[in-house]
């Protein structure tokens, strides 16, 4: 009886170490003793690396980027928009700390606007809201003081499918009242694609691939909507 209930013991802590390793747990407690924020882990990221080291040889001058994650990366925007002056500088998996570590190759192709879209994996990881409006910050600042027009987007709902869905979006409504609140403050541009796809809880099945997070083609043809509806306000 004791052999057993020794053996059950210690399948007990396998499996609750197995759980808190895929659930990030050890990498969220260093990066607390450590003091330092979990989005300065971005080039860890194989999309980054990789991505990033070909942005040099792109010098051609764009006037318009489009500037995010795997949301951002997944359009063919120049087809989509059907205009050949657009740079997509989409990098899955990428967050708001990576944008700045690439504004430099944004910045030197001489662009009139740039669209940003960014915030869902820097919650995903544990990045704070004030963290990550503090980087949206200083992408607006560094884009107008180069004279490029800066545009924020707000973060979308994920579906039911999505994994802590319901979390997840919660945090998500709240950073988005700040990104609202930052657009206003900086007098700038805003694309809100919840008010078109979002049911105030989730984002209905039919704007997300089965992922849960990953949008359709036609959360694509709303967005592209509202790009060139500003693209039009702006004379771009």
């Amino acid at each position: 009886m004791t052999k057993l209930l020794l053996t059950t013991n210690i399948l007990t802590i396998v499996l609750l170490v197995l759980i808190s390793f895929n659930d990030h747990f050890p990498q969220r407690i260093c990066s607390k003793l450590s003091g330092k924020q979990s989005e300065q882990n971005y080039t860890d990221n194989i999309y980054y690396a990789e991505l990033t080291a070909a942005y040099p040889l792109y010098t051609e001058q764009k006037n318009i980027v489009m500037l995010g994650n795997s949301l951002t990366s997944f359009a063919e925007w120049t087809e989509l928009l059907n205009r050949p002056d657009v740079a997509n500088r989409g990098v899955g998996a990428d967050v708001t700390a990576g944008f700045i570590s690439r504004l430099g190759n944004i910045i030197s192709i001489k662009p009139k606007i740039c669209f940003i879209e960014g915030g869902v994996n820097d919650l995903s990881i544990g990045v704070s809201q004030d963290v990550i409006i503090k980087n949206l910050t200083l992408i607006i600042d560094t884009l107008q003081v180069n004279g490029i027009k800066p545009v924020l987007t707000t973060v979308t709902l994920v579906t039911k499918l999505y994994n802590k869905s319901s979390d997840l979006n919660e945090k998500i409504k709240y950073l988005n009242k700040k990104i609202i609140q930052l657009a206003q403050e900086k007098n700038i541009k805003l694309i809100d694609l919840n008010q078109y796809v979002g049911n105030g809880n989730f984002l209905p099945s039919e704007y997300a691939i089965r992922d849960g997070i990953h949008f359709t083609a036609k959360t694509y043809l709303i967005w592209k909507q509202e790009v060139e509806k500003i693209l039009k306000e702006e004379n771009i």
